[in-house]
């Protein structure tokens, strides 16, 4: 029959601290708390719509959390300032012309 082994060492403890740091929301933005498996496009696509080219804000995301630039697969819990995007109005007209009206 073997003995038990007893630790000296005290327990491990987990950090109080979350893993990534946060940063105050500029006025006008939001935040988007990630899910796991993000990525950097999928979360502009989630947040400013599945519509083509909505992808491309992702720079805009990035450029607003440099503090997690370093992430491209996120974990869950991470919160994401989302920067406000002036958005545009596209006005269909004929195939070979295109307006746009800016607020």
């Amino acid at each position: 029959m073997a003995l038990p082994v007893i630790s000296t060492e005290p327990p491990i403890t987990p950090p109080t601290q979350p893993p990534y740091k946060t940063m105050p929301a500029p006025l006008g933005a939001r935040i988007y708390v990630s899910v796991q498996g993000d990525w950097w496009d999928v979360i502009a696509m989630k947040v400013y719509g599945f519509k083509r080219g909505n992808e491309a804000l992702m720079y805009r995301i990035i450029e607003a959390n440099y503090h997690l630039r370093d992430i491209s697969l996120f974990p869950a819990g991470i919160a994401v300032i989302i920067p406000k995007i002036e958005s545009q109005t596209e006005i269909l007209l004929v195939p070979w012309k295109v307006a746009l009206l800016i607020p």
